[in-house]
């Protein structure tokens, strides 16, 4: 071997162990730091928890430690040294991809199965190759700028893509562990910001919002900007469509009121400590919300005055709701006028009626109106 091609076959080992090295770890630290963070809760009974820079690092170095005896193995050199660096990638794939559940074991799904076999096809073709590289030499043109070293890049960003496209990428998800993990510093307004401009949700997403916006007194001014999905029973767990994973679902009891042993649906529950004045006003708010969630005007004027001067400091949601109830009344319980509330629910109802598409309407009111109380019990689910 020349001067010029150790110099060039350093390299490439260099570059590639650059590329590897930043990649794992911006990856672990950056996107799947809260797949991680629930896995480490689910595996050890919540006795641990997950600190993002230093998993990041002590993966990544393990991982590279384990490429490092891939490559004293295998021998794979030249264009095929970007290989050694499967093995890695692979378990780093595994790992990401999980979708841990509190309600039963991790689950690996088909890598039960494709693991090992990838494993099997990568311990034989990396026999071929190391064959071949025994009766030919793979070392010509190596250098800074060298076909070797492209070939490894190439090969790198390859598996990089793979990891990406095969872990888990689902990004509610992602929202629902991001969240979680900020109720647990008590970052509330961290937890209502997650997933702000995206329109995928779910229930157990709603619940998160809810609860974060409601410790910041802030529950009837915005959580009808965000996408809702579910009535009143995604205000609180249910351990099966509404979930929590980290978070400990005492805690929202406890600002609630108190929890009782029946198990009752959220409206029925939030009635009774209502009814028995053992609701706290957090408890309030979450009361007047699942009236509106169940789309049940009539429940949410009869209540709201309880808690409410009803006037113009009204959180949004509510002087939104008053608003429709009011225009939807010919002899209304209540009646709630506000200027500039008045005039918003008139420009709503001519968009409604100027356009007899349904499709075409709901997009219009989605794009203008979107962000309102009005627009939820037309088209809410």
């Amino acid at each position: 071997m020349t001067y010029g091609t150790k110099n060039g076959t350093v390299a490439v080992k260099a570059i590639s162990a650059v590329l590897f090295l930043v990649f794992v770890f911006c990856y672990l630290y950056f996107y799947q730091a809260d797949i991680l963070a629930v896995s480490q809760h689910v595996l050890s009974g919540g006795k641990t928890s997950y600190e993002p820079t230093i998993g990041a690092a002590l993966i990544t170095l393990v991982l590279y430690l384990l490429q490092i005896g891939v490559y004293a193995f295998t021998k794979l050199e030249g264009r095929a040294y970007g290989l050694t660096y499967f093995p890695s990638i692979l378990i780093l794939t595994v790992l990401t991809s999980l979708q841990p559940d509190c309600n039963k074991p991790i689950a690996f799904g088909a890598w039960w199965i494709v693991f090992p076999l990838l494993l099997l096809l990568y311990a034989g073709g990396g026999y071929v190759i190391r064959q071949c590289q025994t009766c030919h030499s793979y070392h010509r043109g190596a250098g800074w700028m060298s076909k070797v070293l492209w070939c490894n890049v190439l090969t790198l960003s390859g598996m990089f893509v793979f990891a990406g496209l095969c872990s888990n990428s689902n990004d509610v998800y992602h929202y629902r562990m991001k969240a979680e993990r900020c109720l647990m510093r008590h970052d509330w307004d961290g937890a209502a910001l997650v997933g702000r401009k995206s329109l995928a949700t779910d229930s157990s997403l709603t619940m998160l919002r809810a609860y974060a916006l409601a410790k910041q007194g802030l529950l009837g001014e915005y959580l009808f900007n965000y996408p809702v999905i579910g009535n009143s029973r995604v205000l609180l767990p249910d351990s099966q469509t509404v979930k929590l994973m980290m978070f400990q679902e005492k805690y929202i009891y406890h600002d609630l009121g108190i929890r009782l042993r029946q198990q009752l649906s959220p409206r029925k529950y939030l009635d009774f400590i209502d009814r028995h004045n053992i609701a706290k006003p957090m408890g309030h708010e979450y009361l007047l919300t699942a009236y509106l969630l169940d789309k049940d005007l009539d429940g949410f004027v009869r209540k709201i005055g309880k808690y409410y001067e009803l006037n113009d400091s009204l959180p949004k949601h509510y002087r939104e709701a008053l608003t429709l109830y009011t225009h939807l009344h010919s002899v209304p319980y209540v009646v709630y006028h506000n200027t500039v509330m008045d005039a918003d629910y008139q420009d709503f109802q001519k968009l409604c009626r100027s356009e007899a598409d349904t499709a075409i309407r709901k997009t219009k009111l989605k794009d203008t109106y979107g962000n309102t109380y009005w627009y939820y019990y037309q088209y809410g689910e």
